[in-house]
């Protein structure tokens, strides 16, 4: 028998397609992971309390549900919408909302807003991956091609989180020196989530100028064009001859995602706190965040009702009180900095005389806050001894700021070693998806491991050997993020033509964004409040009893993969 010939060299096209994917998949992981960098600045601007308070972590909860279910139910229709009208166009259009949305969200005054263009970034994301992995899938006929195509390429998602990081860090550092936004007292316009956020529009323009270079899928667009293309239905996903399919691949899906919520996300806020070599700062913050709550409960239940009456009954209040928020904020800052010891001599001189004028500008609002409340009294007195609690609050994140930095950096520490397991797991995932290994054997390859890893990491390493802590992480992500990429390869092959995307999205989108998720919440308020320890104990406890129970079951629906060859097109 002769050998298989070799697959040709790429085209043009073939490299143009590829660099679209990786540029969609990298930007698919960095929209999704802006959140946890801004979601607590700006819910409390938005809001106008501290990011400490218990509304503005209530609201972050919310959120994440809230932006869960609409990129599940959206994303579904989505990868309907796909099989109907076309990989390419679909992409297009979910690459134009995920770059979009996020600079709407930038200009947000509301916390509804706020809510609704975050949501839009995750139907986005949510439709881009199907329609992305679909495309690829049809756009390359040589097997080994594709493969490799829809493996490396996947593998960019994974730098997405790295990228959003480091963008983050520079944008701190940097935001006061960037252009004002057009934003409206009270709010910043310097703020830092903003500009991040605004980044989110990097990925339109160069795919915007690629996209007329490349096909649609051409064996959708021929059997489109002959009128044999039957269509997507929710329904035939559960047909006899597709139902096993559609089931075991949501469930792996779901407990992917099951391991990346109910444990990794959770880790380095929830869990990296409580390592026994952190207990120096945790000894030193308790005390703090105990004064913290009890202020916070103050604001909430004595200052905030008596402040929006004040605002009720003065016009022009709500626009003073934000003017005396940025200029006591400006006062506090120069202060700091001219304690500092990192500041030079030089720069002490600036400072004072910045701290100066804030100090006149200060006095000339006062001023005007006695003259706009003469008639209403308790209206100034609301207002100022609001401004003292929130004093108080900023004068307790200073006592806590030396102890909680090294506990943040620990935390992004573990995050980052996270990612670049994750990142190592997808690129593993594509060098052996063109091996020849069953699909049902590669998948096992990961999931094996994690039964016994999640355990090891987070009860183990966690309790008695802090040191190797991170180590266990990176592992864990390298089994639990390589699953992502291998859906991504596999899904395309096990749904006919015409329910690639609409199979594809109910998997990813159902299974995996909508059930896999929730994990977040057994894992906190299901699993951990059952257990025994610290906070941070009970968290870590319940992370290993979720992680490993969803690695066991993907381990037993591993047994049930359906082999591509029998449902495909082809």
């Amino acid at each position: 028998m002769n050998p298989a010939p070799s697959a040709s060299r790429l085209t043009v096209t073939q490299w143009l397609v590829i660099l679209i994917a990786v540029i969609g998949f990298a930007f698919d992981t960095y929209e999704l992971l802006m959140f946890p960098l801004i979601g607590g600045p700006a819910v409390a601007e938005l809001l106008q309390l501290p990011a400490n308070n218990p509304i503005v972590t209530e609201w972050l909860g919310k959120m994440l549900w809230i932006t869960a279910l609409c990129g599940g139910v959206f994303g579904l229709l989505g990868g309907w919408l796909t099989d109907r009208f076309g990989r390419k166009t679909i992409l297009a259009a979910s690459i134009a909302l995920y770059s979009l949305s996020p600079a709407a969200a930038a200009l947000s005054t509301t916390i509804e807003q706020f809510v609704f263009f975050r949501s839009a970034t995750f139907v986005g994301v949510c439709v881009e991956f199907v329609a992305a992995i679909t495309w690829l899938a049809e756009l390359f006929p040589d097997k080994k091609q594709r493969e490799k195509a829809l493996g490396w390429t996947q593998a960019f998602a994974s730098i997405g989180g790295l990228m959003v990081t480091g963008v983050n860090v520079w944008i701190v550092a940097h935001a006061a020196t960037l252009p004002a936004l057009p934003i409206a007292e009270p709010f910043n316009a310097h703020g830092s989530w903003r500009y991040l956020l605004l980044t989110g529009l990097l990925p339109a323009l160069p795919i915007a100028l690629l996209l007329p270079f490349v096909p649609e899928s051409k064996v959708w667009q021929e059997r489109r064009k002959a009128g044999t293309l039957r269509r997507p239905s929710f329904g035939e996903l559960f047909s006899p001859a597709l139902r096993r399919t559609t089931l075991v691949t949501a469930a792996l899906s779901a407990c992917a995602y099951g391991a990346a919520f109910g444990a990794l996300q959770l880790t380095p806020t929830r869990i990296v706190p409580g390592l026994p070599d952190l207990a120096e700062q945790r000894k030193v913050l308790k005390p703090l965040q105990d004064e913290a709550k009890a202020l916070n409960q103050q604001l909430l239940l004595t200052n905030l009702p008596a402040f929006n009456q004040a605002l009720a009954d003065v016009g022009g209040l709500k626009e003073l009180a934000g003017k005396r928020a940025k200029v006591r904020q400006g006062i506090a800052a120069a202060r700091r900095s001219l304690e500092s010891d990192k500041t030079a001599e030089e720069q002490k001189a600036s400072l004072r005389t910045q701290l100066g004028g804030l100090t006149n500008s200060l006095a000339d609002l006062d001023k005007q806050l006695s003259e706009i409340t003469a008639v209403k009294p308790a209206a100034k007195v609301a207002l100022l001894e609001r401004e003292k609690t929130l004093g108080q609050l900023a004068a307790n994140r200073t006592k806590q700021e030396a102890a909680d930095t090294v506990v943040k950096a620990r935390g992004n520490q573990v995050q980052l070693w996270q990612e670049l397991g994750g990142l190592l797991g997808r690129i593993v995932l594509a060098v052996l998806v063109v091996t020849g290994i069953s699909r049902g054997s590669l998948l096992r390859l990961f999931i094996g491991p994690g039964v016994i890893l999640f355990g090891l990491t987070y009860l183990q390493f966690f309790q008695k050997q802090p040191e190797l802590f991170q180590w266990g992480v990176a592992l864990c992500g390298f089994m639990t993020v390589a699953q992502f990429s291998y859906m991504g390869e596999f899904l395309p092959k096990v749904f006919p033509l015409h329910l690639r995307g609409t199979g594809g999205s109910f998997a990813t989108n159902v299974g995996g964004r909508m059930i896999g998720t929730s994990a977040a919440f057994v894992t906190t308020s299901f699993v951990a409040p059952r257990l025994g320890g610290s906070t941070f104990e009970q968290v870590a406890t319940a992370a290993a009893i979720v992680g490993t129970a969803v690695f066991v079951v993907g381990f037993g629906l591993s047994f049930l993969l359906p082999k591509p060859a029998e449902t495909a097109e082809n």
